[in-house]
């Protein structure tokens, strides 16, 4: 892929994102429900490949609208849990951190309120969710749905030169740290993923091949 298509995706790929994150502000306005953005977005450090992080008051996400869903309860507050999704609204594939929060503890300090109200606390995300005490279920995603998860983050970190990072995320889905990064990911993808899932996150790793620095490249 040349960069310059993979420039025009990636825009799209962040345009969709934003309009998915109006439609779900919209359904908790509609609902009655308070919504916070955490993650690099409160923390002004977004860019067109970050996801979202929604802590959610009172209330567990909608049901609907889901190509992939992950439930980890470690990582998130005991009682509420954690959501996490992907989503198909755009050429490459959206994810969704979803923190179900208690409306009698104070929101994250480093969260923005989008809709409801509320005041954030004086911890900040992952302050809040170790000292409230982490989920202690057992449910964890499968090894298919846990790659189909990280390797599009992975991606992530190819395409912003963070050669660390991603060579440990190829670490840990069992593919070889020293070899080409976007090699190793593709290897990785599950021969049986839904197919409209696997074309995005090829897609993705196509975008992150061909906008990655150049002396990343291989």
């Amino acid at each position: 892929m040349d960069p310059v298509t993979a420039a025009r995706l990636l825009t799209e790929h962040a345009a969709a994102r934003d309009a998915l994150l109006a439609r779900l502000v919209s359904w908790a306005a509609a609902e009655g429900h308070t919504l916070w953005q955490a993650g690099s977005f409160s923390r002004g450090a977004a860019d067109e490949w970050s996801d979202l992080d929604l802590v959610l008051t009172g209330a567990q996400p909608p049901a609907t609208g889901a190509a992939l869903r992950v439930i980890n309860p470690a990582n998130g507050l005991d009682g509420y849990g954690y959501v996490g999704e992907a989503h198909l609204t755009g050429p490459l594939l959206h994810w969704i951190d979803w923190y179900p929060w208690p409306a009698d503890l104070p929101a994250p300090a480093d969260a923005l309120l989008l809709t409801g109200t509320g005041e954030p606390g004086e911890l900040d995300l992952v302050q809040s969710l170790d000292t409230y005490t982490r989920g202690t279920g057992t449910e964890r995603p499968d090894a298919d749905t846990f790659a189909l998860a990280m390797i599009p983050i992975a991606a992530k970190y190819v395409a912003r030169g963070d050669t660390d990072d991603a060579a440990g995320m190829v670490e840990m889905l069992g593919g070889d740290p020293e070899a080409d990064p976007v090699t190793e990911l593709r290897a990785l993808v599950p021969a049986g993923a839904p197919a409209d899932i696997a074309e995005r996150v090829h897609l993705t790793l196509d975008v992150a091949g061909a906008l990655r620095p150049q002396k990343e490249r291989s």
